[in-house]
């Protein structure tokens, strides 16, 4: 405002304008009081009026969050985050354990994938049902350690025993071996055969025959040696066979009598065969005799003389002794000569001789020899 003077007084002019604008505020006031507006409560579909609240973990859906709320949840999201990034990380480790290979570089639904490929371990193999140092998988956990001992090369026996049947039943050591020749043998000693089978044993076989390190001591005789045998004692006058035992043939070599056994008697002229030997027969000796016509008390011409012939069973063979002559000399100076010989083979039979012969003696006695 400017005064006849042409003056501005801004204090009066500020002081004017101050009261114009209060004058219309309580004009505005009063207006407004005298106005009756019904503003409804916000919601999902309606503007309205809302509530401010700042829990973090309610379900209305008419009020507003804080920021205090919205700094809570905020939180709250970075810390699952992170969580989420170090879980992440961890599966991808456990995947690449387990031979699956994994990168945190991929998304969770490329790992969620990898995951539902995995073959959960089953199965109920223990420790000692896996070779020791090998690692296995079961329906109770993963990477498992196997404790069987693998046994290698020539393993001893533990021991040994016999079957009903005979056959040998042999106990391993505990633990893994494979079979075959060099890391599948079993070594059974001499000692454990024996304690196994008692028969196995010197005495009981053959001399200087090894079994399993066994060597024998027993003497046997071959079927020729003991025929010779059997024969040689029948031969001695007592029948044996090779049938019988070796405990038989040695009762019967003490039976043998070693005394000269003698069977004697006449011949006449129809004899041929002598009979009833009481025991086997090896020499015959025949004995001829021959005497004059004249009687001893009748004269000086009466002579005798005597001759013989001899056989003897020599094994297989006959053996006829050289024909003896007999010469018969009278006192006159006159003589005459006798034989006696075989005519044909001899047989001697276990209690018999069969034989022909021929004599000029007038009587004729044999000795048999056993």
């Amino acid at each position: 405002m400017v005064d006849g003077n042409e003056t501005f007084n801004i204090e009066t002019m500020l002081n004017e304008n101050w009261d114009k604008i209060d004058e219309a505020v309580g004009q505005v006031r009063e207006d407004l009081g005298n106005i009756d507006v019904d503003i409804p409560e916000a919601s999902l579909t309606e503007k309205g009026i809302v509530q401010l609240s700042s829990a973090t973990n309610g379900t209305r859906e008419n009020v507003a969050a804080t920021e205090k709320a919205v700094k809570a949840a905020y939180d709250e999201a970075l810390a699952g985050k992170q969580l989420g990034v170090e879980q992440k990380a961890n599966v991808v480790a456990a995947l690449n354990s387990i031979g699956v290979a994994a990168s945190t570089s991929e998304t969770w639904a490329q790992l969620v994938e990898k995951m539902a490929g995995i073959i959960k371990a089953t199965g109920n193999a223990t420790a000692g049902d896996v070779l020791a140092g090998k690692t296995f998988s079961n329906g109770s956990g993963n990477g498992l350690t196997g404790t069987m001992p693998n046994l290698t090369g020539v393993r001893d026996a533990t021991g040994v025993a016999k079957w009903g049947d005979g056959a040998l039943a042999v106990y391993p050591e505990k633990g893994y071996q494979k079979g075959g020749a060099g890391d599948g043998e079993i070594k059974v000693t001499t000692s454990q055969l024996i304690r196994a089978e008692t028969k196995l044993s010197p005495d009981n076989l053959p001399k200087d025959v090894s079994v399993f390190g066994v060597i024998g001591v027993l003497e046997r005789m071959t079927t020729a040696e003991k025929k010779s045998i059997a024969d040689a004692i029948t031969g001695k006058g007592v029948v044996a066979s090779i049938s019988d035992s070796n405990m038989a043939l040695a009762t019967k070599i003490s039976q043998i009598n070693t005394e000269l056994k003698v069977f004697s008697g006449m011949l006449n002229s129809s004899t041929r065969t002598i009979s009833s030997i009481p025991f086997i027969p090896k020499i015959l000796l025949l004995y001829g005799s021959r005497h004059s016509n004249d009687s001893p008390w009748t004269g000086y011409n009466f002579a005798t003389a005597t001759g013989y012939i001899l056989a003897y069973n020599n094994g297989n063979n006959v053996v006829v002794g050289s024909n003896l002559l007999s010469r018969l000399t009278y006192a006159s100076g006159t003589w005459e000569q006798y034989t006696i010989n075989f005519r044909e083979a001899i047989t001697f039979g276990p209690d018999f001789i069969t034989f022909d012969f021929t004599s000029s003696f007038n009587s004729t006695s044999y000795i048999v020899f056993g």
